[in-house]
């Protein structure tokens, strides 16, 4: 799945982001121009790649489940 969205605004080496969609675009939010590819600038459009993280995934059920445990057993 990819998603589009379109650099709005840079201050201070963060980027605000816009969510683009068929009824138009919405914030995203501000995320490090570090993180983003070198040389964006204001009104580049960039996208979005999605995966599946199994192991983050099953390591984040498992501290779910142990924190519930914990509750539980209090």
């Amino acid at each position: 799945m990819k998603l589009l969205v379109t650099v709005d605004e840079i201050e201070n080496n963060k980027a605000a982001l816009l969510l683009r969609g068929p009824k138009g675009e919405r914030p995203l939010g501000v995320f490090p121009l570090e993180n983003l590819p070198a040389g964006t600038t204001v009104g580049d459009i960039l996208s979005l790649s999605f995966e599946k993280e199994e192991e983050e995934t099953t390591a984040a059920r498992k501290r779910i489940h142990t924190l519930h445990q914990t509750l539980k057993n209090q």
